[in-house]
């Protein structure tokens, strides 16, 4: 059998304030692309059997416009009649049960199985049979469902699929406070094959238990990620990462700002941007040890100007003030102006351009205005 093994799709994430031609935010819309693009494999290729290992959306209520892009797709592989399992990841599991899922919408298509009780559930094709386990608000439910899982000797293939990080290897994990965790014994049980999600970085954690990675970068840890699925042949036990085309992101060489005046620092920004191909991409800038009266005075408009092709461009500056440093790119949190940066990308603005509140804003904390 060909089996496209995918996960952490994220439908629904926005992010930054540029919309596209139909209104929609550009990030939303990335995302909606990096699927199809999945979906067009999955049916150019005619795969027997695609498992979503989970977070097939970024939020447990997701718009409309979310719900009605996910039963497009998927109706277009049902209606190829490739059968699809979808287990639910920790962004779309309800905490409280009275929420309800949203997966409920999706239980009429046909050639859909679901998998997002907390239960395992085990989905049999010929000789193989899967053992989908969703991921489950009740910790100690998931410890008991994953310890009785185990392959079954009437099948010739089997493949577990969950959501989870792997304990022990912190690589493998996204640091969420509803994460939860598998253990590499409860991973080695002699399964052919172990679909993974959750971490968003494609990787083979053991022989053949496989996280897929995300279809999208959804932040600068994944800048250097390639993103896409993993294409499983059941009958050679052999399985290969096939990379999609996605949005550029770029993370401009770090600048040391020590003893360096904004004109300075404003030349070598330039000098980073020309450099790279900036064209509709993502794209940072850190500022290292800059003197936060220099950061007052560091001409936001100008960067505006020489960024306008990219998509996205901020600033991450790493402030110092009488000597002393105040915030470093290492820090659990970020510095206030950045902070504050991320917290506008966040929200509506309205009756307003964004990058004039931008600019203010950062010259008010720097104390270049009143």
């Amino acid at each position: 059998m060909k089996i496209l093994h995918l996960a952490d799709t994220h439908i629904g994430y926005s992010a930054y304030n540029k919309l596209d031609d139909n209104g929609i935010n550009q990030r939303e819309v990335d995302v909606f692309n990096a699927f199809s693009q999945v979906v067009d494999y999955a049916l150019e290729k005619k795969v027997d059997l695609v498992l979503h290992s989970g977070d097939l959306f970024d939020t447990v209520r997701p718009s409309n416009r979310a719900i009605s892009f996910a039963m497009g797709e998927l109706l277009r592989l049902s209606d190829a009649g490739i059968p699809t399992i979808i287990i639910s990841g920790n962004h779309e599991t309800p905490r409280l049960r009275e929420t309800g899922t949203v997966f409920k919408v999706f239980q009429h298509i046909e050639n859909l199985h679901l998998a997002y009780t907390g239960k395992c559930q085990a989905f049999e094709f010929g000789d193989l049979k899967v053992h989908a386990l969703p991921h489950c608000a009740d910790k100690e439910l998931f410890e008991d469902e994953l310890n009785a899982m185990k392959p079954d000797d009437k099948f010739s293939y089997n493949i577990a699929m969950l959501h989870s990080a792997v304990s022990g290897l912190a690589v493998f994990r996204m640091n969420e406070f509803n994460e939860l965790m598998a253990t590499d014994s409860q991973l080695n049980r002699g399964w052919d094959y172990v679909a993974l999600g959750h971490y968003h970085e494609h990787c083979e954690v053991g022989k053949n238990i496989v996280y897929a990675g995300s279809t999208e970068r959804f932040g600068f840890g994944h800048v250097n990620q390639s993103k896409g699925f993993v294409m499983l042949d059941t009958d050679k036990n052999k399985w290969k990462f096939h990379e999609i085309k996605i949005r550029q992101m770029i993370d401009l060489k770090t600048i040391d700002c020590i003893d360096m005046k904004a004109d300075d620092i404003a030349s070598i920004i330039r000098k980073n941007v020309d450099k790279a191909n900036i064209k509709g991409a993502i794209i940072r800038q850190k500022l290292q040890d800059i003197d936060r009266r220099e950061l007052g005075l560091l001409d936001i408009s100008f960067t505006r100007k020489i960024t306008k092709d990219a998509l996205h461009f901020e600033l991450r500056p790493a402030a110092i003030e009488a000597g002393q440093k105040v915030a470093s790119q290492d820090a659990t949190f970020d510095s206030l102006e950045r902070e504050y940066i991320i917290y506008l990308a966040k929200i509506a603005i309205e009756n307003a351009d964004p990058k004039e509140i931008e600019t203010l804003g950062l010259k008010y904390l720097a104390g270049g205005e009143s």
